[in-house]
């Protein structure tokens, strides 16, 4: 029977999304405080959360990525569970679910965590929920907590301390350094504390519905799309294979990973450097990897950056301390500087920032299309062991080390097979445990030199840039096991070898190991060549619409000038 909306006492539905956490989360604080009003009435509240298959989260996206998502959605269920509550778990449509269940509820108010991006389904998404929602009378609340600041036009934010225009936003990591100085003198709001205890539920009846999948193969197909239009594609079979993620979801797991990494390694902390880390560790990464919990959102971005904080105070004296952006703090103003770049491009062409056409922070490239390079790309059967080897990882842990990704987008796009970064940033985004609307549209725009970066001249090799780091190939013996028995040597180009130590390797090139698909010396100048014109045309391109804006403007000024008035004649009377 549906619960009556005729009584005083409110009820409150948090809906979770890309906050999946009870820490510094101001929404489900807010729900909170609606339903214990001044007078000691307690209404209900209900944790919500809906699995979408048409989401960002789940559209493209890994069987590995499927199970961290149901992890994090089984661990928010567990901790509120601790506090005397429960997490409610439905299936489909947020637009045609929720209705449904204010109803059966007798919901009056909603909160949920703002999506600022504007990543394009979630716009689509929440205009249609706050249209039901108003149909029936449930008031709807978004609060700003993905990001260390508000990003828009709003108290706080990014666009508001810019004049409120989104095409005003700084488009340099140092003049965001800058703009974020000047807010608040670039101090960082403190994270909320996670609620302690919940209103008792009465619905007790309800206990044995809702509850969190259990397994990847209880997500529904994604409304709309045929089996060609999304990736990955897996069935039961690959889910219960043996998956080896870098690391597991939910907020517990976050907390404990932060503490691990940062809270207990003050020095190391102080001392961080991105650039230095080594993306060859085979036994355990050289970075924090909280990178998947913060964009899940177990993992709140401010109380990350207040952990290194309290960190860097209780660091050594004697510790050189890091700075931004290569600092921790630094990682984390990148992050909001991707996300208000993202906000930007789709505030300026909704839709923009996951594309080349129309966005206002990429040139455009006439990029080749090429399926067999691009496969052997994905599938780590390139014939250059370094590139292979990271695209392995990618498909056991869901994760690689940015260097990594910096080696594998240029080989990709501008390096070597001149294929689109759209391309690159599809497959990431299905994949990576991290992937990440914002971040990861704007590091391929940046590893292609087609937005914020455009040094193209400077160019990865496959063979020499981690070569000096990993002298022995244990990362390439580690993750390309063909490999594993070549000397030193020829570990980084097997086709250099002669037959006798292949053959002692156990290496047939063009059998077990494939020869390299592209002679790297050679296209890599020729790509430089089509960088170098492409770039001239976007100049050529640029002062055209430069001039035909300043034609426009001066018969603009020209129209607004009144005619000059005609002197009248004196006619002469007839005596």
């Amino acid at each position: 029977m549906s619960a009556s909306k005729s009584n005083d006492a409110t009820v409150a539905m948090h809906w979770f999304r890309k906050g999946l956490r009870l820490h510094d989360n101001p929404a489900l604080l807010h729900a909170l405080s609606l339903v214990n009003d001044t007078k000691g009435n307690q209404g209900q509240i209900y944790p919500v959360y809906i699995v979408d298959p048409n989401s960002y989260a789940l559209l493209k996206c890994s069987v590995m990525r499927a199970k961290f998502l149901l992890e994090c959605v089984q661990d928010l269920d567990n901790s509120l569970k601790e506090r005397g509550s429960r997490l409610y778990v439905a299936t489909g449509d947020p637009v045609e679910v929720l209705p449904k269940l204010w109803e059966e509820w007798g919901v009056t108010h909603m909160t949920h965590e703002a999506d600022e991006t504007g990543e394009p389904y979630a716009v689509q998404r929440d205009a249609a929920v706050q249209k039901a929602a108003t149909a029936v009378g449930v008031e709807m609340m978004e609060f700003a907590s993905e990001t260390l600041l508000p990003l828009g036009n709003v108290p706080g934010g990014y666009v508001a301390n810019v004049g409120g225009l989104a095409n005003a936003v700084p488009g340099t990591m140092t003049s965001f350094q800058k703009l974020l100085s000047k807010i608040d003198r670039g101090n960082i709001p403190l994270p909320l504390d996670a609620p302690t205890d919940f209103p008792k539920q009465s619905n007790t009846n309800e206990d044995g519905k809702y509850l969190p999948l259990e397994h990847p193969w209880d997500i529904p197909w994604p409304r709309g799309y045929g089996r060609d239009e999304v990736g990955p594609v897996w069935d039961r079979k690959d889910c219960m294979a043996s998956l080896s993620p870098i690391v597991k979801g939910g907020e517990t797991l976050a907390l404990q990973q932060l503490q691990k990494t940062v809270t207990a390694r003050p020095d190391w902390t102080a001392s961080f450097e991105k650039p230095k880390t080594s993306c060859t560790e085979v036994s355990s990464p050289s970075t924090t990897v909280l990178g998947p919990y913060l964009s899940s959102g177990c993992l709140s971005p401010r109380t990350a950056w207040h952990a290194v904080a309290d960190a860097n105070k209780r660091a050594s004296s004697k510790t050189n301390r890091s700075k931004p952006p290569v600092s921790l703090h630094g990682q984390l103003l990148w992050r909001d500087f991707n996300n208000l770049i993202a906000h930007a491009a789709n505030a300026q062409h909704p839709g923009s920032w996951s594309r080349m056409e129309d966005n206002p922070y990429c040139r455009n490239v006439p990029w080749s299309s090429d399926p067999k390079l691009l496969t052997a790309w994905k599938e780590g059967k390139t014939g250059y062991p370094w590139i292979d080897a990271c695209m392995a990882q990618l498909r056991t842990e869901g994760w690689i080390h940015h260097l990594g990704r910096h080696a594998v987008a240029c080989f990709l796009t501008r390096g070597d097979l001149w294929q689109s970064w759209e391309e690159g940033a599809d497959h990431f985004e299905g994949l990576l445990l991290d992937a990440d609307y914002a971040m990861n549209n704007f590091n391929w725009l940046w590893l292609s030199c087609s937005g914020f970066f455009y040094q193209y001249f400077r160019c990865y090799s496959p063979v020499v840039f981690q070569k000096k780091n990993d002298p022995n190939g244990d990362y390439i013996r580690k993750w390309v096991p063909e490999l594993a028995n070549l000397p030193a040597k020829h570990i980084y180009e097997p086709w250099k070898a002669n037959v006798s130590i292949l053959n002692a390797a156990g290496v047939k090139l063009g059998k077990n190991y494939p020869r390299p698909i592209v002679d790297h010396a050679v296209v890599s100048k020729e790509n430089m060549g089509k960088m170098s014109l492409a770039y001239d045309m976007h100049k050529d391109k640029l002062a055209a619409a430069k001039e035909t804006d300043k034609k426009k403007k001066a018969v603009s000024r020209a129209s607004d000038k009144a005619p000059p008035k005609k002197k009248a004649k004196k006619q002469t009377k007839l005596k």
